[in-house]
Parts: structure tokens; C-alpha cells; sequence
């Protein structure tokens, strides 16, 4: 085993493709990676990155290289060899042990439905069990929760509210005749007009309301910024529904809450590696529940509240591909300034490495590639043999192309006999899941 139970990690920046073609590694610009053959008298010619066919047929240890992510080859008169290509050591793939990539995936919001939605694949529509009368001249509470990092980070706990709606006053009664259902719609308005103006839980959530028929009140979902606008414009959000005749008995109506919390970002200017990351990541977890006037959710069983769409993290964006940049580059000695006089990032040349990875764009998450592969160490003092444990991240804008792949797999084979067991080939881990199917009503009206 190694010295340590981990890796040592490199990375190598591919954003600009990986090289098929034989060209000089000093050619290499920022964002190329490609293979090439240490050894100087290979056929292919020194220092030349190999060509597909190439990388196919060997079977000799190579050496992954990408270009240099800087601009500028010294720092002053004396610290040079900025722009010197990043190399990893010879790798030899009889003791390459893994070979796999981790696609990126998009962050999926957590949506609930609360009551009955037009959504046809979790709401059990029109069923008895949701069909929940709101009985007038009572008071019904929606307790709404909101976990995780955003919320902690906010309020340094787990931010919750419990929103009350009125059915008002009931009719005159005749001696012996029940107290009427009233339009269901109206209490989930009353439920999320205060959510919407509670400070705790706005800024973390939009919602849409359904009414008896199916649709979409207003048309559109409300979040904090857009429900504010419309007060300020004298028309509140749902203030314009009518409620139909009745009467309302087994009638169904619902909302949907769906996790909309956006963390704030600094620029690459300003940005530190130990700036928040979690809760740009992790989307908002939401529950839901109705509960008595102690808060006792156990009093009620008529209200159905389904997960729609449960909450995703995302990963290859970025944020957290920048930083393990930063990690390999502080290994390579060339640490990443974060003091407080930004002016010496600029000099040691810090935005280059931040400008080689795009963290701002939601849309532009990368693909990772990892290549693990051990050096033995066949002269060591203490007479064990030991070997070093490295991985090799390569990152890439784009899948590389299935040829590349299928010429990497077989120089590997070609060493370790194909077919023969501990064959490595790529894998892929940490699939996405399947996205949700759920249609989330806009926030902004259609134009």
C-alpha cells in the first residue's frame, strides 16, 4: 500500500480538447492535454504529443501533458518557467488501477405539492383521500420547513413557519344542518400569502396555487422578488381570483412549493477558496405538513403533501472545480494569493487560474476524467516494497471523443493483455438521475 490512503491529485486543464495530432508539447495552448512518449528516441520524435493510432498501438509507459494555464513565464527577473507545460509523472499502465469519468449533473429544486395539483404523475387526482373539505368558521395551520445548507447559513439553524387561514364566518343555520365547505383555493392563498411574506421562508421558495378546476392561478409561480413587484404595482399576487359557485364538498384545489434560493457570488476579482460552496450546490430540502394549534401534525390525515420533485445536488460546476485547480497548483508550488491585497494575485498571475475555469455560469459545468495509477518505489530504505498512489484529473468542457477514449483503453490493454483480469477500462460514476418530469409554472408571465 502507499504511505498514505489517499491519492496525490493533479489536475490538468482540457477545456480546449484533448490532442489528437503529433505538434510539439511546448506548442500546447492553455486548455490542450494530450499523451506523449518520454522516452527521446521514440518513433513518433521527442517531445511530440501522440496521435490517436499512436496512443492505440503502445505499450510503453507514457506521460500525460497539458498546456500551461499562464501567461506570463516569469514573475519578475528571476522567478521563471510559468509557462513550462504541466506534466504528470511516467505512467506505466500495467499499474494503472482505474479509469473513469464523473459527468456533470444539474441541480434539481425540491417541489412538493400540497393538496392536489394538475400534476398527473404524483398527485393522486380527484381521489378521496385528497378531496379535504375546509369547513367554514374554523382555522386550518400549514407548518412549513426548511432544511438544509442554505438555510443553515442563513439563520444558522433549520428555518420553519406555520401559516394560519381563516375559512370565515359560516352561514345561518338551520336546527340540524352541517356547517359548509368552503372554496378550498382560497386557503391555500391565505397559506401562501404569508409564507410569501414571512422573512424566514420567501427568499427560499416560489409557489403556484391550483384551483378546483386544474389551473394555474394568475398563470404564473410567485417568489419573493416578483410577489413584492406586484404589490408595489397595486396587484397583489391571487387578488384577482373569484371563487366559482358552490358548493365545494369533495372539490380539490392545491399549491405547489418549489425551492428557489440563489446564493449570492462574488466575482473571480474578489473570489476567495473559502468562500461559502454548499449552499450554492444544495438546493433547499422542503416538508410540509398540516398541524393543530399546538403543532401537532398528527391531529390531521386529510391534507396530502407528495414530493414532486426531490432535491438534487449538482456537481461539475465551477465553483468546485476551480478549487481543486487551486489544491494542484498549490502542490506544484504555485499557491493561490488570498490575502488582502489582491494587486499580488495579479502579480503571481492568481487570475490566470481562475480565469481558466468558468465558475460564475450556471450553464458551464465540466466533465472530470480521473486516471489512478501507482509508481512503485523498488529502492526503499526500509527493504519493503511500497509504491506512491496518484490520480489524474483531467477536465474538460466536453466529452472527449469516443475514439481518444477507445486509444487510451487499448494502450492500457496492450499492457496489461486484453481481456486478462484487472483489465481497465472507462467507467462511469455517479450517474446522473433521471431529471423530474414535473412542470413547474413560470415565475415571470409570458410575454
Amino acid at each position: 500500500m502507499a504511505y498514505f490512503n489517499h491519492a496525490f491529485n493533479k489536475v490538468f486543464v482540457g477545456t480546449s480538447g484533448f490532442v489528437t495530432t503529433a505538434i510539439l508539447t511546448q506548442n500546447l495552448t492553455a486548455g490542450q492535454v494530450g499523451f506523449m512518449n518520454p522516452n527521446p528516441g521514440n518513433a513518433a520524435g521527442a517531445n511530440l504529443t501522440l496521435t490517436t493510432a499512436q496512443l492505440t498501438a503502445a505499450r510503453c509507459p507514457l506521460v500525460l501533458v497539458a498546456g500551461s494555464i499562464y501567461q506570463n513565464d516569469k514573475i519578475g527577473p528571476f522567478h521563471g518557467g510559468y509557462q513550462e507545460t504541466t506534466k504528470s509523472k511516467i505512467i506505466n499502465p500495467k499499474y494503472i488501477s482505474k479509469f473513469y469519468v464523473v459527468p456533470p449533473c444539474d441541480l434539481q429544486q425540491a417541489t412538493i405539492s400540497v393538496g392536489v395539483t394538475d400534476d398527473p404523475d404524483t398527485d393522486p387526482v380527484e381521489t378521496p383521500s385528497c378531496a379535504k373539505d375546509f369547513i367554514c368558521g374554523n382555522n386550518y395551520y400549514l407548518r412549513v420547513d426548511l432544511k438544509g445548507s442554505p438555510a443553515l447559513r442563513f439563520l444558522s439553524r433549520n428555518s420553519y413557519f406555520t401559516a394560519m387561514a381563516y375559512t370565515g364566518c359560516c352561514p345561518t343555520l338551520a336546527e340540524g344542518e352541517t356547517a359548509p365547505a368552503v372554496d378550498p383555493t382560497t386557503v391555500y392563498i391565505a397559506w401562501a400569502n404569508q409564507l410569501m411574506q414571512s422573512p424566514l421562508i420567501a427568499p427560499f421558495i416560489q409557489i403556484a396555487i391550483f384551483d378546483t378546476a386544474g389551473n394555474v392561478v394568475d398563470g404564473v409561480s410567485y417568489n419573493q422578488e416578483t410577489y413584492n413587484a406586484a404589490i408595489r404595482a397595486g396587484a397583489p399576487a391571487w387578488s384577482t381570483y373569484t371563487s366559482p359557485a358552490g358548493p365545494f364538498e369533495g372539490e380539490t384545489a392545491g399549491m405547489m412549493i418549489t425551492g428557489a434560493y440563489i446564493d449570492t457570488q462574488f466575482g473571480d476579482c474578489t473570489f476567495y477558496p473559502n468562500d461559502a460552496l454548499q449552499a450554492y450546490l444544495e438546493p433547499i430540502k422542503i416538508y410540509a405538513s398540516e398541524v393543530d394549534y399546538n403543532g401537532d401534525p398528527c391531529a390531521f390525515t386529510g391534507l396530502c403533501v407528495l414530493n414532486s420533485c426531490l432535491p438534487i445536488q449538482g456537481s461539475g460546476y465551477g465553483e468546485a472545480v476551480l478549487r481543486e485547480l487551486i489544491l494542484s497548483e498549490a502542490y506544484n508550488q504555485s499557491p493561490f494569493y488570498t490575502g488582502r491585497d489582491l494587486r499580488i494575485r495579479e502579480i503571481t498571475q492568481g487570475y490566470d487560474v481562475s480565469n481558466a475555469i468558468t465558475r460564475i455560469a450556471p450553464g458551464d459545468k465540466y466533465y472530470r476524467y480521473f486516471i489512478q495509477h501507482s509508481v512503485p518505489r523498488f529502492n526503499n530504505p526500509s527493504g519493503t516494497f511500497d509504491n506512491d498512489q496518484y490520480l489524474l484529473e483531467i477536465v474538460t468542457s466536453a466529452p472527449i471523443a469516443a475514439g481518444t477514449i477507445t486509444a487510451i483503453e487499448s494502450w492500457i490493454d496492450n499492457a496489461q493483455g486484453a481481456g486478462a483480469p484487472g483489465c481497465v477500462s472507462l467507467e462511469t460514476l455517479y450517474a446522473c438521475p433521471a431529471a423530474c418530469s414535473v412542470e413547474v409554472p413560470p415565475i415571470t408571465p409570458a410575454p
